[in-house]
């Protein structure tokens, strides 16, 4: 993998937030239809060793997503509602999970000819919702999801 397309993250002391940036070897309309075509999702979306369920994406304001993980009788599901949709520029939408409180995330999908930067800010209610999640291995899952994104990316260019 080219080092230009390794996930970097940043958490900015004193602020509940964390900023993730990750470049693709893809055109930003291919990488905006990767994360808004819910059988792209399905592909790329989660660690590994889960299997992934999109129960609902409906991706408009207001519209409501739902994705389930399944690791044999476990199952974790994520979910949310989307805030701002403009394509293929940005999104956001709140993302939650269980009882953890929920959080607001702002993807931008910079264009680079022929490849696309990913700017994702997620805001946390507080630092120790964002330092939990932190120590969780939720980046080493968001490590796993991008590699498996890049290689669905380099399907759908063919």
């Amino acid at each position: 993998m080219d080092a230009r397309n390794e996930m970097m993250a940043e958490a900015p002391a004193g602020e509940p937030i964390m900023r993730l940036t990750r470049s693709f070897d893809a055109p930003r309309a291919l990488v905006w239809d990767a994360f808004t075509k819910p059988e792209h999702v399905a592909r790329w979306w989660g660690p590994r060793k889960y299997a992934i369920h999109v129960e609902e994406f409906d991706i408009r304001p207001g519209g409501k997503w739902r994705i389930s993980h399944v690791d044999g009788d476990k199952t974790v599901t994520f979910f949310g509602e989307y805030r701002e949709v403009v394509k293929p520029e940005r999104l956001s939408r709140s993302f939650c999970f269980g009882e953890f409180p929920p959080i607001e995330e702002e993807y931008e999908f910079h264009d680079e000819v022929a490849r696309t930067r990913l700017v994702c800010v997620q805001r946390y209610p507080n630092l120790m919702a964002r330092d939990w999640m932190a120590k969780s291995g939720a980046s080493e899952g968001g490590r796993q999801s991008f590699e498996r994104l890049d290689a669905l990316l380099a399907e759908m260019k063919g």
